[in-house]
């Protein structure tokens, strides 16, 4: 599969991003890479775990419906959504990313519920990951 970037602007910027992932055995690794456009080499990258369906596919890739413990609603998921996208971009560069350098987040599962959002119900099994 060939790997396609994307473009979105936010705040008067262009970034790029690309979505890669690697399953095995009932397990999907899925990494967000984002880079102001131009800068490819310096990353934001958002690294997930999840259990992955050998009939429907990933979650966060298939899209679910994450309930948001803050609000109370029930929001539709993807990380394909550009509105998806662009939490993740806002959420590296107010935790340390600044556009020119590198940072990955290797729980991103972990940034989702500190978005308030629950997703115990997404994890693999114990020590299915390697991050």
């Amino acid at each position: 599969m060939k790997k396609k970037t994307r473009e979105i602007n936010i705040e008067e910027k262009k970034y790029v991003y690309v979505i890669n992932q690697k399953y095995q055995q009932g397990v999907s690794e899925i990494s967000l890479s984002i880079s102001l456009k131009g800068l490819k080499n310096m990353t934001c990258t958002f690294n997930f775990c999840t259990w992955d369906d050998p009939i429907s596919g990933s979650p966060l890739l298939v899209g679910v419906h994450l309930k948001n413990v803050l609000s109370g609603d029930t929001e539709s998921f993807n990380l394909h959504y550009p509105r998806t996208v662009k939490r993740f971009i806002l959420y590296g560069l107010g935790n340390g990313w600044n556009e020119k350098s590198r940072i990955e987040f290797n729980d991103g599962l972990e940034i989702l519920s500190n978005m308030g959002y629950e997703v115990l119900w997404l994890k693999p099994g114990r020590d299915s990951c390697v991050n």
